[in-house]
């Protein structure tokens, strides 16, 4: 029997040898299998491999998961998905180019390879299954859920060792032991867990001393209502640093599974920074060309691409926001000295309200979609237009070209002026 393929469904291949009036024989034949075997399968006796399920599911011109037993989807374990697409660990080595040890990671231990940032998304493209199931499944499998559990042990004892601690904030020490098995269990070197840890205990550490504050005033002020303040808002960071607290292993796991290398984090904030993001008004895009030269190494799950006319375009999605604004501080801490996301702008109603002028943008002629310049570009080549006191033309595509003025932002055709409406 096929270790692994205990979801296979002998009713459902029954069901759809019996909708496509194909005999046992007939099915046989097709599948490169022996009518005594269809049969065992069928009635239960026998469960096919995974290249046999994927012939099978050929055959019938389904696909391989209308075999399983799709109703028990949500215990599934991502070996569970593999199988029941018909696929060997090793085809999906093959597929995605990767050595068998680290998807072996992946798949039981859920450890995304250091130098493949997008690998969860290959995955899902590999297996034919969104992103989401892709990474329920890994939180289904037994080494991810100890490994959660014990993390959650290690930052509460480094929590209690260190966060107390007077002086300068300095993190958790390099050799200690909870440090070293925490990092070996997400598959990181010690030294970049450490600077994760050393920004997430620092935001308990920075909890913690609210708290002492607020106990100083509810245990010695004079002034009764003063002190039942103090009291309601000690209860309120103490609430605050437990739940902080509980989510690190939470945050930890997701960061490592989407934490991009720093150009392409850069690349996120450059978007960001341009509110070049998903929103209910429909929101603005961002000129592909002008962010970066390789158009590949935006995460999908991040990022959306689009096209306007012939130009290409990009956005932060729904996911890619809340990356940015859920990781920027661990970002930091990684990698001192890029550029931060900037919070100049607010959401009133859906429309953009800021404290500062929002960024400009510009439409095409005939299209909805608002366009946006990455702002390193623009100030940069307004600076150049400035020295040369000249426009400056920057290619967007066969068509189009970008004019950058010291005071003006337009799209013009090759040949001529192109009608457009800008923003301010």
């Amino acid at each position: 029997m096929a270790r692994g393929l205990a979801n296979f469904s002998p009713s459902a291949l029954r069901a759809h040898r019996s909708a496509t009036a194909m005999s046992a024989d007939a099915l046989a034949r097709a599948a490169e299998a022996t009518k005594a075997q269809i049969l065992a399968y069928e009635n239960g006796h026998r469960v096919p491999d995974p290249p046999r399920v994927q012939a099978l599911a050929k055959a019938l011109k389904v696909h391989p998961w209308q075999l399983m037993n799709f109703d028990v989807r949500d215990s599934w374990t991502l070996a569970d998905y593999r199988r029941g697409a018909g696929m060997r660990a090793q085809d999906v080595v093959r597929d995605l180019g990767i050595s068998p040890k680290n998807y072996r990671r992946f798949e039981n231990e859920g450890i995304v390879p250091s130098r493949r940032p997008q690998f969860v998304d290959e995955v899902g493209a590999a297996l034919g299954m969104p992103r989401e199931w892709v990474e329920q499944a890994i939180d289904r499998a037994p080494a991810v859920r100890r490994r959660r559990t014990r993390a959650f042990e290690l930052v509460v004892a480094m929590a209690e060792r260190y966060v107390p601690r007077p002086g300068t904030w300095r993190g958790p020490a390099i050799d200690d032991p909870n440090l070293i098995e925490l990092a070996a269990a997400y598959g990181r070197s010690t030294q970049r867990i450490r600077r994760v840890l050393t920004y997430e205990l620092g935001e308990l550490r920075q909890k913690q001393v609210r708290a002492h504050r607020e106990r100083v005033i509810a245990d010695y002020d004079t002034d009764h209502r003063r002190q039942a303040g103090a009291q309601a808002a000690l209860d309120r960071w103490n609430e605050m640093f437990s739940m902080h607290l509980a989510r690190i292993p939470q945050r930890m796991e997701q960061f490592h599974r989407t934490a991009q290398p720093s150009d392409v984090w850069q690349l996120l904030v450059d978007l960001y920074n341009v509110d070049a993001t998903v929103r209910p008004d429909a929101g603005t895009w961002a000129f592909t060309n002008l962010l970066c030269k390789d158009p590949k190494v935006l995460p999908p799950y991040l990022v959306e691409q689009h096209t306007v006319d012939d130009i290409a375009a990009c956005r932060l999605s729904a996911a890619g926001a809340n990356h940015v604004g859920a990781f920027a501080g661990l970002y930091a801490a990684l990698y001192p000295g890029v550029r931060r996301p900037l919070r100049t702008t607010t959401r009133v109603g859906g429309k953009a309200r800021g404290s500062s002028s929002g960024p400009e943008s510009l439409s095409l002629s005939g299209w909805a979609e608002r366009l946006v310049v990455p702002q390193p570009l623009l100030e940069s080549a307004r600076i150049l237009a400035a020295d040369t006191k000249s426009t400056i033309r920057v290619t967007l595509s066969a068509r189009f070209l970008l004019t950058v003025g010291t005071n003006s932002l337009t799209v013009v055709a090759a040949n001529e002026p192109f009608s457009i409406d800008t923003q301010d």
